[in-house]
């Protein structure tokens, strides 16, 4: 992932500043919200007060206001007359809210009816579904909330206007409506109320953009300085970081890089006077640095000590050989000693002398090859590789250990693939390996036998196996085979450092060494990686 790729600094810089703008989108927007309910619910109250207000000028103009002015127009022979702006509760109520709305324009109060003198005071279809609300509902009173007009959001308050016996002088027909009514809206008017009625409804509707535009602002400046605000507090909340963990760190992470790239020792300490974490962890790496400096002093100790043991195991098994390399020397000596005798006591042409010379010859060249590879194999040389035929290997260890494993009635079966590529390996050490394997499976089969030799590849590893056909190795004993000094053999018969150093030497070779055995023989089993 790519964020575990970053420096810790840039992590936690990114971290913070996303936790940070979390924090404070989710304050605006929780403050938000908290706002717009408040502005609701101060709006539905200031409504409420509103419509109050208008409810009882309404009830002043209905009791007190018309009465009066009714009394006052039969005195003056006017008795069918009807003012509306001094009569008419809806005119009256509308023009209030028309000054009133001088002030506050966002405030629009609506007194409508399906039944209107007034042409211009006829219910939408809104207040049409409010009438018949509170119709079905005679018990409301009012109601409020959320509406959608167009498309903008109001709050509205709504109250039914219930018709009275004294309304219907006006609205019931125009046989009882006053000459002044039929004069000023006898043309548009709609009579026909009936008493108790739910005739219309009166509304006061705020927009809720314009209510909510204000808190929209405050939650977004909220925002901004709480972001600002944090930022700073984060920038110096990080320099504090940086100084106190990272830059500590920092010098630890370059020491142990230097450790590694060899530029540092582990004897150097690190020098720390802090008495917090990062001294406790500066001092803990100084332990360790100590103890990884002393486990290092020894296993440079062990490593001699694994190359005396090799060294000493490659003697044990020269010491095997020896009665193998005694017959393999003897027998062109044998020759070499009779052609010679030949040459001085007996008369013979050239050709017949020639033939005794190159059998001569061919003799010492024999020996000189047996001696060079025993010079070869006891050399003691540090691990080298270079690009080697493992079957080539196997063939010149089979050379000097033929005699040891034919003269006790021994088949060897190779069975070698001929497209097994060249490995990295130190040849020396390899052979000292196999050889370790033939001379152990050669002493497993005293009665005769056959030692079957293969080499093949899994694609992975080069594999070779080294068979025989002996009674196996119990397997209370099998799992400790490759302990240091563990043998099966005779007193004098080997040093029990054989299999120990074999899994050593093919384990520096990144590779393993494994067992099988079973009633009908026992299988080693080398694995060495392919170039």
């Amino acid at each position: 992932m790519l964020f575990n790729r970053l420096s810790l600094s840039l992590r936690f810089s990114l971290t913070i500043g996303a936790l940070l703008l979390v924090f404070c989108a989710l304050f605006s927007t929780i403050l938000y919200h908290y706002l717009k309910a408040q502005v609701i619910k101060d709006s539905e109250e200031k409504t409420m007060i509103i419509m109050t207000n208008i409810k009882a000028v309404g009830e002043y103009v209905k009791e007190s206001l018309r009465p009066r002015m009714t009394e006052i127009l039969a005195s003056s022979q006017l008795k069918n007359e009807f003012i509306v702006e001094a009569m008419s509760t809806t005119h009256i109520n509308t023009q209030v809210m028309q000054r009133f709305n001088r002030d506050l324009p966002e405030y629009v109060y609506r007194r409508v009816s399906a039944k209107p003198l007034n042409a211009l005071n006829r219910a939408d279809a809104f207040h049409q579904q409010m009438m018949s609300f509170f119709s079905q509902n005679r018990d409301r009173h009012s109601w409020h909330g959320k509406v959608e007009i167009g498309k903008q959001e109001f709050l509205v308050y709504v109250r039914p206007v219930i018709s009275e016996m004294l309304c219907l002088q006006c609205h019931g027909g125009r046989g009882t409506a006053p000459k002044g009514i039929l004069e000023k809206y006898g043309a548009t008017a709609d009579f026909g109320w009936q008493e108790n009625a739910v005739v219309g409804v009166e509304s006061i509707a705020l927009p809720l953009t314009v209510a909510l535009a204000h808190v929209k602002q405050v939650a977004i400046d909220t925002f901004m300085f709480g972001f600002s605000t944090l930022g700073a507090l984060f920038l110096a909340f990080f320099e504090t970081f940086r100084r106190l963990v990272t830059k500590p760190l920092n010098k630890l992470s370059e020491f142990f890089r230097g450790i590694a790239e060899g530029k540092e020792s582990l004897g150097n300490a690190i020098p720390s006077l802090r008495n917090d974490e990062i001294g406790d962890l500066t001092e803990s790496f100084n332990i360790l640095a100590a103890h990884l400096l002393d486990a290092q002093e020894q296993l440079k100790k062990a490593a001699q000590i694994e190359k005396q043991l090799i060294e000493t195991e490659k003697l044990a098994s020269l010491g095997q050989l020896s009665a193998g390399v005694a017959h393999e020397i003897n027998n062109p000596l044998g020759g070499i000693k009779l052609c010679f005798n030949n040459l001085i006591n007996t008369g013979m042409d050239e050709a017949t002398r020639k033939k005794h010379i190159d059998v001569i010859n061919s003799g010492f060249d024999r020996i000189q090859n047996i001696v060079r590879q025993l010079l070869d194999f006891s050399k003691n040389t540090p691990l080298r590789l270079e690009l080697s035929s493992v079957n080539k290997i196997i063939d010149n260890v089979l050379n000097l250990s033929e005699y040891t494993i034919s003269k006790k009635g021994i088949a060897i079966r190779k069975n070698f693939a001929d497209d097994l590529p060249d490995l990295m390996i130190d040849t020396n050490k390899l052979e000292q390996v196999f050889l370790n394997l033939f001379i152990n499976a050669a002493q497993a089969m005293d009665e005769g036998g056959a030692l079957i030799i293969r080499t093949r590849t899994d694609g992975r590893f080069c594999r070779i196996s080294v068979s025989d056909t002996g009674k196996g190795i119990p397997d209370e004993l099998l799992n400790r085979i490759f302990d240091p000094f563990f043998s099966t053999k005779g007193v004098g018969e080997g040093t029990g450092l054989g299999l120990t150093v074999s899994k050593a030497i093919i384990e520096q070779h990144k590779g393993e060494l494994t067992v099988a055995s079973s009633e009908k023989g026992t299988t080693f089993t080398v694995k060495i990686p392919l170039p």
